[in-house]
This record gives C-alpha cells, sequence and structure tokens, in this order.
C-alpha cells in the first residue's frame, strides 16, 4: 500500500505546493495539522468546505486521504478524522477515550472503512493507549490501522503501536506533528521519519496466531465468589 505521511504541513498547503510530491500514493495521511478546528455548524451551512477540500483531493490523487480535526458540534468539542477516497467522504471517527479533564469530549465509534486501498482502521489520539480498540479494528479484519496524534507524548506511543501490531497482527502506522512510523504485523519498525514528507510501502499482511491457555484443577469464574 503506497502511502504518503504529511506531518508538518496543511492540506491546503500540500495540495498547492507540494502536490507533485503526494501524487500517485494510494493513501494521503495528515495529522492533526491537516484540517485544525472544523465547525459542522460552518460546513453544513457552506460557509466552510473542509470536509469538502478532503474529498477534493482524495479525487485529484484518485485515491484515499485521511486527515485529523477537531471537531465543532455546536459547541461539543472532539478529537476525530475524516476519510475520503476517490472524491466521496467515507466517514468521521471520533476519539473515543478521554484521558484526564479536557474541554473535550469522547466520541461513540470504532469503525473499517472499506477503501479502494483496502480496509482501513482509524485510531485517534489516546485510543492507541487501550489495546481493546485496536483489537476491535483487528477483529473487523482491518488491513492496516492509521494513528493520528498532534503532538507525542515521548516514547510510549511507538510502544504502544509496535505492542498492538504484534498482539493483533496487523500493520500499524502513526501521524502525528513532525514524525510518522510505520510497525509490521511482527512489531518491527520498518519505517520512521521526521521529514515533511514521508513516503512508505505498507506491506498488507495479516498473522492470525491460534492461543490457549492451561486451566488445572477446579476453575471459577472470580467473580461468582467460594
Amino acid at each position: 500500500m503506497q502511502t504518503c505521511f504529511v506531518t508538518k504541513d496543511t492540506l491546503n498547503g500540500v495540495w498547492q505546493d507540494k502536490f507533485a510530491q503526494v501524487n500517485g500514493s494510494k493513501v494521503l495521511v495528515f495529522g492533526f495539522n491537516g484540517l485544525g478546528l472544523v465547525s459542522y455548524k460552518k460546513e453544513l451551512s457552506g460557509e466552510t468546505e473542509y470536509f469538502q477540500d478532503v474529498a477534493n483531493l482524495s479525487k485529484q490523487i484518485s485515491g484515499v486521504v485521511i486527515s485529523g480535526c477537531d471537531t465543532d458540534t455546536y459547541g461539543v468539542f472532539r478529537h476525530s478524522a475524516v476519510i475520503a477516497d476517490k472524491g466521496k467522504i467515507l466517514g468521521v471517527t471520533d476519539m473515543v477515550h478521554i484521558l484526564d479533564e479536557s474541554e473535550f469530549v469522547p466520541g461513540g465509534n470504532l469503525r473499517v472503512y472499506d477503501t479502494s486501498a483496502g480496509k482501513i482502521g482509524l485510531l485517534i489520539r489516546e485510543d492507541l493507549f487501550f489495546p481493546e480498540a485496536s483489537r476491535v479494528l483487528a477483529l473487523c479484519d482491518a488491513d492496516v490501522i492509521f494513528c493520528l496524534f498532534k503532538k507525542l507524548s515521548g516514547s510510549i506511543e511507538q510502544v504502544m503501536l509496535r505492542a498492538c501490531a504484534f498482539s493483533n497482527g496487523v500493520a500499524m502506522a502513526l501521524c502525528s506533528n513532525g514524525y510518522a512510523c510505520v510497525c509490521d504485523v511482527k512489531g518491527n519498525v520498518s519505517l520512521a521519519g521526521g521529514a515533511d514528507v514521508v513516503k512508505a510501502d505498507i506491506k498488507i499482511e495479516k498473522d492470525y496466531r491460534l492461543i490457549s491457555c492451561r486451566r488445572r484443577g477446579l476453575y471459577r469464574d472470580f467473580t461468582g465468589g467460594y
């Protein structure tokens, strides 16, 4: 899967100045620098056309475009990402886990999108820290899972990316401000870089494992009492 990560520029900036660098990619991924804050009220009224810009760019490259954004739903703020494929908006995924107090609230969906490039799962920011989120997307047959961050807090993001790729047997990729990373199904880092535009050929493979555990003697559900 020919993928291009834009780690610093905005969507419009790339379209105007760096289109030649990203054209031909099957998947073009922006972090939260891509769109910034998107107001659903202004989008619906036609005052802004951020989502339409994403759709148009996907049509121009004849592929998939993914961009992080903060969304304002009539005063309710969420961390989100929009995905479009060949001129059509496929949907918006919200972050479902919020750490500590914040003006942003959790959304309510995890989804795998069936695209021209394959089945793509999306994780938003700290959702990566909750293994059950990537497990759900893997069980829904995602070929690759993209995680979008604003700014990394340290090494924990790469550690979790590698762990989730290994434990779920699915390729995972991260795009944030100034950094992109791709992990294969073995948990190995196949690419990591901080250039403005980072290109990668993500290998789509599934690593299904048979998992069993041994139970000796009498087994009881620990919640059932004794």
